[in-house]
C-alpha cells in the first residue's frame, strides 16, 4: 500500500481540526508531572536522583496521549528535541494525524563539572526554533506550524510503528544528502511515504533496522520495543543482558539493562558491541545497580582492566567515578591522608602540584574546606588565603586586587569604606600603588600565581558565582564555581 501526501490544501495544519481530546474532558495532570510543574512555578529545581533519567515522566505520561496509545498513536517530540520533526504533521496523511493541547510542563536536566544532575527548567530557545520554522515552512508554501500542540501521528503500515519509522525517514534523509535541517527530514518523509510498506523496510538497514525485524512478531512488538530498537537491540540482546554472570549474561534487570546499554552505546555499535562491553566491565567488577551516567566518561574513555585495578585497591566505585579512572596511585595518595574523593579531586583539578599536606596548611589557615580550592587555584599561600578572608575578600575579589599589584593591606581601607578598586568598567580609581611592605602579591613557591582575571566586565558574574558559594550554601550545587559549566537539557520531554 502506497500513502498519498502532499503540502497541498488550504489547511495543511488542521487549523480547522478539533483536538484528540477536549478541553473539557483533560484529565489532572500525573502526580509526577504536576509535581514537577508546582515545583517550576515557585521557581525551584531538584538533585536528580541516580538513574532518575530513563524513569522521567514524558508526554506519554499525559492522559490524553496515553488513552489513545492503544490504538497506535505516537506523540511527536515538542521543542528542542522534536525541531528536526517539527514539519512532518503537515505532509502526514490526515487519517494518521491527530494533535492535543500542549500542557506539558517545560524541564530540562543541568549539570555543573562534576556535580550532580539537576532538574530544572528547560533551556532551549524556543523563539528562535518557531523563527525558524516559520521561515522554513514558508519556503515551500506552508504557513507556519501552530504553537502550543502536541501532535500525535499514527504509522500507515502495521509492523513499522512510527518510532521506526522516524528512525527510517532520518537514515533515508543522512544517506541522500538531503540535508539536517527540518525541511530535510519533511523531504525524506514525503519520499518514504510515497512507497509500499516493503519498499520503506527494503530501504532501511543497519542495526536498528535489523533490531526493529527482530521485533516484529514478537510479544513486545516493535512499538513496546522501540527504546530497544533505537540501540540497536533485539531479543536475544536483552535476554543475554539478562541472564546471570554465571551463565554468560550481565545479570541486570530490565531497567539496568536499558540504563547500561544507553550509555555504552554512545562508544560501542549499536547490538552485539554494546552488549558484549556491558559484560565486560560488569565482570571487572562493577555492579549492577552502579551509577553508569555518573561513570559515563569512565565507561567510554577506560577499559575494564584500568578500572578492575582500583576495585582491587580498595577503592569504590563512586571514587572511580570522581577520579574518572584517572591515576589511581594520586587517588590512593590522597584517600591515605584522609580526604574524601570529591575534596580531593576538587583541590587537583585547581592545582594540578598541590599536596595533602599543603592543603591541610589551608586548614590550619583558618580556611573553610570548601574553598580550599579556589584560593589554590588562585595560587595564594594558606597565609594569603587567610589575610584576604579576615577582610571577608573571597578568591575571585583577591585576584582582582592582586592584578591590580594590591594586597590586604591596601584592601583594608578601601574595604572599611566600602569603595571598589576599580569601576564596573574594569578601570581602577587611581593609578596602581606599587606593593608596600604590608602588602603581600606574591604567590606560594610552591605553584605559580595565575594570569590576571578578566577585565572587571565580565567579573560581574564570576564573583557573584563565588560570593553566592561562599555565603550562601543554598545558592547552587555545592562548590560550583562557574567551571567546566555544561547543560544537557531534556527539553520539555519533554
Amino acid at each position: 500500500m502506497t500513502v498519498g501526501v502532499g503540502v497541498e490544501g488550504d489547511d495543511p495544519w488542521g487549523l480547522a481540526e478539533a483536538p484528540a481530546v477536549a478541553e473539557a474532558d483533560l484529565e489532572p495532570l500525573p502526580p509526577a508531572l504536576a509535581a514537577i510543574e508546582a515545583m517550576l512555578e515557585i521557581g525551584e529545581d531538584r538533585v536528580l536522583a541516580p538513574g532518575e533519567r530513563l524513569t522521567l515522566p514524558g508526554l506519554a505520561d499525559l492522559p490524553e496521549i496515553a488513552s489513545l496509545t492503544p490504538e497506535g498513536w505516537e506523540p511527536l517530540h515538542t521543542g528542542f528535541m522534536g525541531f528536526e520533526w517539527a514539519l512532518l504533521p503537515a505532509i502526514w496523511p490526515r487519517e494518521h494525524r491527530r494533535w492535543v493541547r500542549d500542557r506539558m510542563p517545560c524541564f530540562g536536566l543541568m549539570s555543573y563539572g562534576d556535580e550532580e544532575t539537576r532538574l530544572g527548567p528547560e533551556t532551549g530557545r524556543d523563539t528562535h526554533q518557531r523563527w525558524l520554522l516559520a521561515r522554513m515552512a514558508r519556503s515551500v508554501g506552508l504557513p507556519p506550524p501552530p504553537p502550543n500542540r502536541i501532535w500525535l501521528l499514527r504509522s500507515p503500515w502495521p509492523t513499522l510503528p512510527v518510532s521506526s519509522l522516524l528512525l527510517a525517514i532520518g537514515q533515508h534523509r543522512d544517506q541522500n544528502g538531503l540535508g539536517w535541517d527540518a525541511l530535510a527530514t519533511m523531504r525524506a518523509a514525503q519520499d518514504l511515504l510515497a512507497r509500499s510498506e516493503d519498499e520503506v523496510w527494503a530501504l532501511w538497514s543497519g542495526r536498528q533496522a535489523d533490531a526493529a525485524r527482530s521485533w516484529v512478531g514478537s510479544e513486545r512488538g516493535p512499538l513496546g520495543a522501540q527504546p530497544w530498537i533505537r540501540l540497536g537491540l533485539g531479543p536475544d540482546h536483552v535476554k543475554t543482558l539478562l541472564e546471570p554472570l554465571d551463565a554468560g549474561g550481565a545479570g541486570l534487570d530490565p531497567g539496568q539493562a536499558r540504563a547500561w546499554s544507553e550509555v555504552i552505546a554512545m562508544r560501542e555499535e549499536a547490538g552485539d558491541d554494546v552488549v558484549r562491553h556491558v559484560i565486560d566491565w560488569r565482570r571487572a567488577g562493577l555492579p549492577a545497580d552502579a551509577d553508569v551516567e555518573r561513570l559515563g566518561m569512565v565507561l567510554l574513555d577506560r577499559d575494564p582492566d584500568d578500572v578492575a585495578q582500583w576495585l582491587v585497591a580498595g577503592l569504590t566505585v563512586d571514587d572511580v567515578s570522581v577520579w574518572q579512572g584517572e591515576d589511581l596511585e594520586r587517588a590512593r595518595q590522597w584517600r591515605g591522608a584522609g580526604f574524601g574523593a570529591r575534596e580531593a579531586r576538587e583541590l587537583v583539578l585547581a592545582d594540578p602540584s598541590i599536596t595533602p599536606e599543603e592543603a591541610r596548611a589551608f586548614d590550619a589557615a583558618g580556611i573553610k574546606p570548601s574553598a580550599r580550592h579556589l584560593w589554590a587555584a588562585g595560587g595564594f599561600t594558606p597565609e594569603q588565603a587567610r589575610a584576604w578572608t579576615e577582610l571577608d575578600i573571597v578568591a575571585a575579589e583577591a585576584r582582582v586586587w592582586r592584578s591590580l599589584g594590591r594586597g590586604p593591606g591596601d584592601a583594608r581601607p578601601h574595604r572599611a569604606g566600602g569603595v571598589e578598586p576599580y569601576r564596573r568598567t574594569g578601570r581602577a580609581v587611581g593609578p596602581p600603588s606599587a606593593p608596600t611592605a604590608t602588602t603581600s602579591t606574591t604567590a606560594s613557591p610552591t605553584r605559580r600565581a595565575p594570569a590576571a582575571p578578566p577585565p572587571a566586565s565580565g567579573r560581574t558574574a564570576y564573583l557573584s558565582r563565588d560570593r553566592a558559594r561562599s555565603h550562601d550554601p543554598g545558592s547552587g550545587p555545592e562548590g560550583w564555581t562557574g567551571r567546566n559549566q555544561r547543560h544537557t537539557v531534556k527539553s520539555c520531554e519533554r
